[in-house]
């Protein structure tokens, strides 16, 4: 186990009817009748009054508004320069997001661009390092992204689907009402229930040993995540399964899960491009077809792992090799993503035509290598997205 030091600043407000608070706790951050940007996404928070909810709660604590509406799944770059426009002529405060993890994402890249004298693209580039950024909160209507308390933020621009971690964005404050889960479509509790479970396994799949603390509670977390998730999808209005889910969700990605251990993202990696390609590919969904094809692809490399993972998390029966115990552990994993009714292949998503040369090429453009738990070449993920077909 490795060095670490971890600090979690978000205050976490769950339960029903907590929408109410948000104004008083906007105004304790960001003072006496501040201008706040309220970024959100479509009609749905409109149409079921959670917007209105969380405007009326600003109202009475005697905080100032700006509406920002408008945010895609899969943001882009174009949406956060017109939010930090519209932010620095309001001298806006604090920015509040209330949607899922595509507006969380843009109300931190707007925070972040606010105070930065350059392009807010450089710090997706690498070119610089963040140091300062408005102060966040979420108010959160779908589980999935884990957004609502982690310090990364990812952005598409310019056909890239770029991400960073910065502790400057990690919101203050979370509220989390499992009620506002019950209207969500089909599509996105499958998506949400297999992004939030692939953020877990983004660390689980670690190549730091003697890390069995933190092994055992992301295996308990994952189980959770799929039992839950399996009662979502026959009972959206489940209010014991969500609030399950909503924790499962909201932890599985403030980096609790990594306590002293390496992370690998190559999932995530693979995916953002599929989703950069067509930004009508539903995140969760692209991870369906990706993690798999991974795990098979890498399990050579480290069988014992991925035999745990399907010991201990798909419930597989310990066979007479690591490499055997590992296969059965895929098709189980395989085999819930079908029972969620997510898709299996890149013809499923609509991708059967990229060119995966291209997209490997692009994957491994800025930090050379994918991955962490066995690290990937261009011609690694080539091979992994023809497992994909």
């Amino acid at each position: 186990m490795n060095n670490f030091e971890y600090s979690n600043p978000t205050k976490l407000v769950f339960g029903k009817g907590q929408i109410s608070k948000i104004g008083q706790l906007m105004k304790d951050k960001a003072g006496e009748g501040a201008e706040i940007l309220v970024v959100y996404g479509g009609g749905s928070v409109v149409k079921n009054g959670i917007l209105a909810d969380a405007e009326k709660s600003l109202t009475e604590a005697g905080l100032k508004f700006i509406p920002f509406g408008g945010v895609h799944p899969n943001p882009s770059i174009e949406k956060v320069y017109e939010g930090i426009d519209i932010a620095r002529k309001n001298n806006v405060k604090a920015i509040l997001a209330v949607g899922g993890g595509s507006v969380i994402d843009t109300a931190k890249a707007i925070a972040l661009g606010v105070p930065y004298d350059g392009d807010v693209w450089d710090f997706f580039l690498q070119k610089a390092t963040p140091k300062t950024a408005l102060p966040v909160a979420a108010v959160l209507t779908i589980p999935a992204a884990g957004s609502e308390q982690s310090i990364r933020v990812v952005i598409n621009g310019n056909g890239r689907k770029l991400g960073i971690g910065t502790p400057v964005i990690r919101p203050f404050v979370a509220l989390i009402d499992p009620e506002y889960f019950f209207t969500l479509p089909q599509n996105q509790i499958r998506a949400g229930v297999i992004d939030m479970m692939s953020h877990i396994m983004e660390r689980y799949f670690t190549p730091t040993k003697n890390t069995d603390f933190v092994d055992g509670q992301a295996e308990a977390a994952m189980r959770s995540i799929m039992k839950n998730g399996l009662i979502v999808e026959k009972d959206p209005k489940n209010y014991d399964a969500w609030s399950q889910l909503g924790l499962a969700g909201s932890f599985a990605h403030n980096g609790y899960y990594s306590l002293g251990q390496v992370e690998d993202w190559a999932s995530h990696g693979m995916e953002h491009e599929l989703s950069a390609w067509n930004d009508h590919i539903t995140h969760g969904l692209g991870l369906a077809v990706v993690t798999p094809a991974w795990l098979e692809y890498v399990t050579p490399k480290n069988p014992e792992r991925v035999a745990q993972f399907a010991v201990n998390v798909m419930g597989v029966k310990p066979q007479e090799t690591p490499e055997k115990t590992a296969e059965a552990g895929i098709e189980a994993l395989r085999k819930f993503y079908k029972e969620m009714g997510a898709p299996a292949t890149l013809k499923d998503i609509g991708a059967e035509n990229v060119d995966i040369h291209k997209l490997a090429e692009k994957a491994v453009m800025i930090p050379g290598k994918l991955g962490n738990f066995v690290p990937l070449k261009a011609e690694d993920i080539e091979k992994i997205y023809a497992l994909m077909r």
